[in-house]
C-alpha cells in the first residue's frame, strides 16, 4: 500500500493558475483604463475609445499591420485642466504609429477630441 503525500493537491495547481490567469487579464485590459481613469478623470473614456478605435483602424493597420502593443503618455494639461494635449503609441507587425489627440472641455462639461494627427515610423 503507498502512502498519501501531504503536499498541495492538484486542483490547488489549478486554482492557483486560473488566480495567475485573472489577474494578469485584468492588469492588462482593466488596469490601464484604470490608471487613465485615476490620471485623466473625466476625459479617459473617450481617450480608451479613441485608443481602441485606432487599434483597429483600416487606415492605420494598413500601414503598421497587426497592433501588437501600445502605450500612451499625457504631453500637457491646460491652467484651467480644460484642455489636454494626448499622445498614444501602437506598436505594428510592420511599423510603428503615434497618435497625438487635442482635446478641449466644452461649456456643457463635455469632452471633445478637435484634433488628431497620426505619425508612422519603421
Amino acid at each position: 500500500m503507498q502512502a498519501k503525500s501531504r503536499g498541495f493537491p492538484n486542483w490547488g495547481y489549478l486554482l492557483l493558475g486560473a488566480l495567475a490567469f485573472a489577474t494578469f487579464y485584468f492588469v492588462k485590459n482593466m488596469g490601464q483604463r484604470t490608471l487613465m481613469k485615476a490620471v485623466l478623470g473625466e476625459p479617459a473614456d473617450l481617450i480608451g475609445t479613441a485608443m481602441s478605435s485606432a487599434k483597429v483602424s483600416p487606415r492605420i493597420t494598413s500601414r503598421t499591420g497587426k497592433i501588437t502593443a501600445r502605450n500612451f503618455k499625457v504631453e500637457k494639461l491646460g491652467a484651467k485642466k480644460d484642455s489636454l494635449a494626448f499622445r498614444f503609441f501602437l506598436k505594428g507587425e510592420k511599423s510603428d504609429a503615434t497618435v497625438k489627440l487635442w482635446m478641449v472641455k466644452r461649456p456643457s462639461d463635455k469632452w471633445e477630441i478637435v484634433k488628431s494627427d497620426t505619425l508612422f515610423t519603421k
